[in-house]
């Protein structure tokens, strides 16, 4: 990379770490003061009651989600999200959001799957499809990329994020990053989880998050095999034995629904991946399969603990990157999720492979990811 890029890498570097000795220090004192020693075995949290999508009372997980934050202002200080005064929308030059002058290009690239289902029946197999964005050079070079796979929210569909009639925010912002050498040339792959192309706003809350959990299934098995196939990654092949080979160039990232995807990737396909970047949303996954972890960020944080284990990996096997922001829907429940997570610090290190960003004054909207992937993109596949 040349100084433009070192220079943008340095001043996020900056931006994530200026404040930890405010905003983290004293989390770790305060919040984390009767946590386990490194070597300690975390206590599993008392069983709760299995509570499944279909159980839920979906009325009062809405109240949870889409009220203000109910944490104090003085508790900012007791988060492990850094309080970054200086991470806000404005930090992304307006430019950014414009046509670059060398853009890469956007493909709509179909696959076949049986979809995405929960009861263990067969569904019919349907034809689904993703937009790609191919960075400026790529046609141009024999190079494999790395590959970004990239989840929408409940209401939106991969269209919001690219599109190939014409470049999207979201393109140009990458057009732009690449073009100044702030971010490795990669491969975006935005898809979606519902079950056909456009049917999400058809779907009850409850089958959303049904799908949301069975997707991951799909993108291994029938999205990453016939996508990679038509791009040049460093996937020697698309069987199932070169994915997981090729899974430190690969990496996944969700806006709000999108991110609960994201979480559930992490739960059950770590074999593909290795970077994740859940976005304006908590896990809700108890361990159990079920959704009750929504309520409880200490069951949701032991279920992903013993995900990482589960699948036979480590701490040096994943990076995540977590991000939300304070008026952000999602805060409350994000920013507690992270407390409970950290206490496992013999898998998740602070700030070596976990990641967490508070933006000031941050919503829950696509404009607050830009910023978010101007800051966090620069760290992938580094």
């Amino acid at each position: 990379m040349n100084q433009t890029s070192d220079q943008h890498r340095k001043t996020c570097k900056k931006n994530y770490t200026r404040h930890k000795m405010i905003a983290l220090c004293s989390a770790l004192i305060i919040c984390f003061s009767c946590s386990i020693s490194h070597a300690e075995t975390p206590e599993l949290p008392a069983p709760i009651d299995g509570v499944s999508p279909k159980d839920v009372d979906w009325s009062l997980v809405e109240d949870e989600i889409d009220t203000e934050s109910d944490m104090e202002t003085d508790e900012l200080s007791d988060s492990p999200m850094l309080a970054l005064s200086e991470f806000s929308s404005d930090d992304v030059p307006e430019s950014y959001l414009t046509a670059a002058e060398h853009p890469g290009r956007v493909e709509k690239i179909y696959y076949f799957t049986a979809g995405s289902t929960t009861d263990g029946t067969s569904a019919e197999e349907t034809v689904k499809s993703v937009m790609v964005y191919f960075p400026a050079g790529y046609d141009e070079s024999d190079q494999p990329y790395n590959v970004l796979y990239l989840l929408h929210g409940s209401n939106g569909s991969p269209l919001g994020y690219l599109s190939p009639d014409e470049p999207t925010k979201l393109q140009n912002l990458l057009d732009h990053m690449i073009e100044d050498r702030l971010m490795e040339p990669m491969i975006i792959v935005a898809a979606t989880y519902y079950p056909a192309d456009g049917s999400g706003r058809q779907l009850p809350l409850e089958k959303q998050v049904e799908v949301t959990t069975s997707f991951p299934w799909e993108l291994v098995e029938d999205l990453i095999p016939q996508v990679e196939e038509q791009c040049r990654t460093y996937a020697a092949s698309t069987s199932l034995e070169d994915i997981v080979a090729s899974r430190n160039h690969r990496g996944i990232a969700g806006f709000s629904l999108g991110g609960v995807a994201t979480w559930y990737v992490f739960l059950q396909q770590m074999q593909a991946f290795k970077w994740f970047l859940p976005i304006s949303e908590a896990s809700w996954d108890d361990g159990e399969g079920n959704t009750s972890g929504i309520f409880d960020s200490e069951v949701s944080a032991r279920a992903l603990y013993d995900a990482v284990m589960l699948q036979g990996y480590g701490w040096n096997d994943f990076m995540l990157f977590v991000a939300t922001g304070t008026d952000d829907e999602a805060f409350d429940i994000s920013t507690k999720q992270m407390i409970s997570l950290l206490e496992y610090d013999e898998m998740f290190f602070l700030d070596e492979n976990t990641f967490c960003s508070m933006m000031i004054d941050g919503t829950h909207t696509v404009s607050a990811l830009y910023t978010y992937f101007y800051y966090i993109l620069p760290f992938l596949f580094d």
